[in-house]
């Protein structure tokens, strides 16, 4: 088809046509020109065209006027044809319409195209640039890419491929196959062969095939060589023609060649058959027989373990106990089990896999409060052993323990029950025989254990009797819950304030409802608890307590002490005045009367009870200030070194100098412990606070 003597009325009404098909997008034709078109184009344009074209079309793109600048390579000026991100063509020059058809005429097999116009800095000739014209045009796809694997058949816009006789085609409606798939064999035995076998299997062809046997058994597949021939390159690659096994997440194969696989026991009852094959050959395939198989278990799960009975062979529904190595454990969640039974089950895997034997594992040590515990291991036969944190603590019990087991730490004994560090008490420095009211000042190291108490309009006394807990008189803290307590230093300016938790008055104390003067003072005794424990040391560590059962002691006579910041029989030179409030702790010795004796110089109207000891003589008592103060005398039972326990509290008194009474703590030796107890126990899920480092505050302060 040729413009050639086409009149211009022809050619507007084809330019109103193709103006009125642009609106379509993609458009199956369209034309094209060049900036000022027809009149000369400007410089320094540049101006870029997109073509598209329906699918299945390709591109005919023609000129029918061509007017360009022509320079080497299209340097100058220019128009580009681009696909993609490449340059197809590049057209310049000046060429006029040709009597045999359009110049410059191409189709490119493609639906998109880009058309790029640039020039340069000079038109001086006055080129007019171009025009040109876009239509879809149909590609034969069957002659140009061989899309199909048999038959293409081209239409306008378009191809399809089709399939000879027996074929179908395929999910990529590209390549022809035979429908093999869809196979399920549920036989004990058979035996599944390629299409066709022995006659050469149909090309580009993937048949599946299922075996489904009971549960508890395994598909057995064997091969012989007489039946196994597929495709394969030299390399055996088998990427032309395979076949490939599936079995419980396993893969066999891919297969290929002239050489059968070996005997396959896939362990799974389903077992699924894919052959794959490619365009060409003419191999006669394969034939498979299969067969069952009880399943089998592993051997060797249960590690560390005795089963019975020992086999070789496990198979489908075979049962076995199994028993730990002595060392190792069975755990069901927190519960331990000497044994359990274990099934083969229809999957090849053992019931209670889960449950294995591990190492006895008894876990850390429990820690014991002052001391410290060393190991290495926690397993089966590991040591652990304890011991306290400073020599002002002693190890009650066995210090070493070994994981037994059962899984708990236990000393040789086979006891679990942990050592304490008991508190070295009582040890005193104090030496002559003076006899705090007739006293002398105290030094350092003394009593380590007395406790100045400061309540709202007195003081008092107190003895630390463990690195918590101390011990005082019911009256001097029933009116403050919280005391000022300070310790660690003779003089009581320089002594350290400990924090009080909670005050416990005896139950039996009887609190008086009026302001009448108190004439009975059974059960003066109270605890007093730390709110942090004491780390104990040189300048501060308990009393000792008296042995339960000892009530022979202390003997009528025997000389003890006493010590408190209290009255004083001593008159201040300048003043002359006595001094009610020394600054230093001072201290007497008292011997220990008869009771009975001292009830008589006693006014009628005072109550003394066997919950009471009396002490003192002329010039040698406590006094006021002194109460809840200890009496104290030295256990003879250690020579050693010398150690001292409280024997009474300072509760009352007529006259200071004479004698006074003391609360008999042998008495209340129950109430002190169950108390503690209690308290202590309910502490139990509490973070325990740091200790109180009283010595080193006390060096800090002074330094």
């Amino acid at each position: 088809m040729s413009f050639t003597g086409i009149d211009m009325k022809l050619r507007w009404l084809l330019l109103v046509l193709l103006g009125c098909a642009s609106a379509l997008s993609p458009s199956m034709y369209g034309e094209i020109t060049s900036p000022n078109y027809p009149q000369i184009y400007p410089n320094n344009a540049k101006k870029t065209w997109n073509i598209q074209v329906p699918d299945g079309y390709g591109i005919r793109l023609y000129f029918i006027h061509l007017d360009i600048e022509p320079s080497d390579n299209c340097e100058y000026d220019s128009l580009q044809v681009i696909i993609g991100n490449e340059v197809q063509r590049v057209y310049c020059g000046r060429q006029s319409l040709e009597s045999t058809g359009f110049l410059k005429e191409k189709v490119y097999p493609t639906t998109h195209m880009k058309l790029l116009f640039q020039s340069d800095f000079s038109n001086q000739e006055r080129h007019t640039g171009f025009a040109a014209y876009y239509v879809a045009a149909d590609v034969d796809e069957c002659i140009l890419s061989n899309p199909c694997s048999h038959f293409c058949n081209n239409y306008i816009g378009g191809f399809f491929c089709s399939c000879p006789p027996e074929y179908q085609l395929q999910e990529d409606h590209s390549s022809c196959g035979v429908n093999c798939s869809g196979g399920l064999y549920k036989d004990l035995r058979g035996q599944i062969s390629s299409p066709g076998y022995p006659s050469p299997y149909p090309e580009n062809s993937r048949c599946e095939y299922k075996v489904l046997l009971e549960l508890g058994y395994q598909v057995v597949l064997t091969f012989k060589a007489q039946d196994f021939d597929i495709e394969a390159p030299e390399d055996g690659s088998c990427i032309y023609d395979s076949l490939i096994i599936k079995a419980k997440g396993r893969t066999f194969g891919p297969y290929c060649g002239k050489t059968p696989p070996p005997r396959i026991e896939t362990g799974s009852n389903e077992v699924d058959i894919d052959f794959m094959t490619d365009s060409g050959g003419d191999n006669k395939g394969w034939k498979i027989y299969y067969s069952e198989d009880a399943i089998p278990c592993p051997t060797g799960v249960f590690q560390h373990a005795i089963v019975k009975p020992m086999k070789d062979k496990y198979v489908f529904k075979d049962m076995m106990t199994v028993k730990c190595e002595d060392g190792y454990e069975t755990l069901s969640g927190q519960k331990r089990l000497p044994s359990f039974r274990a099934k083969c089950q229809a999957d090849g895997t053992w019931s209670n896999a889960n449950l294995q034997c591990q190492p006895v594992n008894c876990g850390d040590p429990e820690q014991i409060i002052n001391g410290d515990v060393e190991f290495t291991l926690t397993t089966y036969r590991a040591t652990a052993i304890y011991h306290c944190k400073t020599k002002y603590y002693t190890l009650k019990g066995e210090d070493t323990y070994h994981c037994s087991l059962d899984g708990f730490w236990r000393n040789s004994n086979k006891e679990t029950e942990l050592p304490k560090c008991a508190a070295v008490c009582g040890k005193s420095s104090v030496t002559g025989t003076t006899r705090i009211f007739g006293g002398e000042k105290a030094q350092e190291g003394y009593f380590p254990w007395l406790v100045r108490v400061e309540v709202t309009s007195s003081i008092g006394g107190a003895s630390l009797i463990s690195d918590r807990w101390v011990l005082t008189a019911a009256h001097v803290v029933e009116e403050d819950a919280n005391p000022t307590l300070k310790v660690g230093s003779v003089d009581h300016r320089t002594a350290t304030e400990i924090p009080v938790k909670k005050v416990i008055i005896h139950p039996d104390w009887e609190k008086l409802s009026t302001n009448d003067d108190r004439v009975n003072y059974n059960n003066d005794i109270a605890l007093i608890q730390l709110a942090r424990r004491i780390e104990l040391d040189e300048c501060v560590y308990p009393v000792c307590l008296p042995q339960k059962g000892e009530a022979d002691h202390p003997a009528i006579r025997e000389a003890g002490y006493v010590a408190g910041w209290g009255k004083t029989d001593r008159i201040h030179q300048k003043t002359g005045y006595a001094i009610d409030k020394p600054r230093i702790l001072e201290f007497t010795r008292v011997p220990l009367r008869d009771l009975v004796e001292c009830k008589k110089t006693v006014p009628e109207d005072y109550t003394v009870t066997s919950n009471m000891l009396c002490a003192g003589e002329a010039g040698h008592d406590s006094c006021g200030g002194d109460s809840g103060g200890p009496l104290m005398f030295e256990d003879l039972k250690i020579r050693e070194y010398k150690r001292l326990y409280i024997a009474g509290v300072v509760s009352w008194g007529i006259k200071c100098g004479e004698f006074g009474m003391y609360t008999k703590v042998q008495n209340y030796l129950d109430w002190i412990e169950t108390t503690i107890q209690r308290v202590e126990s309910e502490e139990n899920d509490e973070e325990p606070p740091e200790p109180l480092k009283i010595c080193k505050e006390k060096t800090k302060a002074g330094g």
